[in-house]
């Protein structure tokens, strides 16, 4: 089953109980099954303070149907800038890409290739 950010995000708060995400403030992949990653170019803009707290990423498996939730605080992607990609970096539009991995032995991790494999599966949410 396929779906899109406003389905996903729908979904997610129907679970959650109340309109907890929104489109500002969630990002939405849908899994690439060639490279088996979800991926993810977050505007660096949003990670500056004062900005947003945390950033949702939802994370779809159209095979399975299956929606992760990782709420990423954004103190921690400012702190691990040097540990990630940054996209058009020092430009308006810079972006953090993230390449996370659907693999059981690097499952949440950033596979970017110039990345240091940051791992983002403490922030799985029930």
């Amino acid at each position: 089953m396929k779906i899109d950010k406003q389905q996903a995000i729908a979904r997610r708060n129907e679970e959650l109980g109340g309109a907890v995400l929104g489109t500002n403030n969630t990002h939405f992949a849908t899994l690439d099954p060639k490279r088996n990653i979800w991926w993810f170019d977050l505007p660096v803009s949003r990670l500056a303070i004062g900005q947003y707290e945390w950033l949702h990423l939802l994370l779809h498996t159209p095979s399975t149907d299956e929606l992760i939730h990782l709420k990423v605080t954004t103190r921690f992607l400012r702190e691990h800038m040097d540990d990630v990609v940054i996209r058009n970096e020092g430009k308006r539009k810079s972006t953090v890409s993230l390449e996370l991995s659907a693999n059981k032995d690097s499952f949440l991790k950033d596979m970017r290739p110039n990345g240091a494999h940051l791992s983002f599966a403490a922030f799985v949410q029930k």
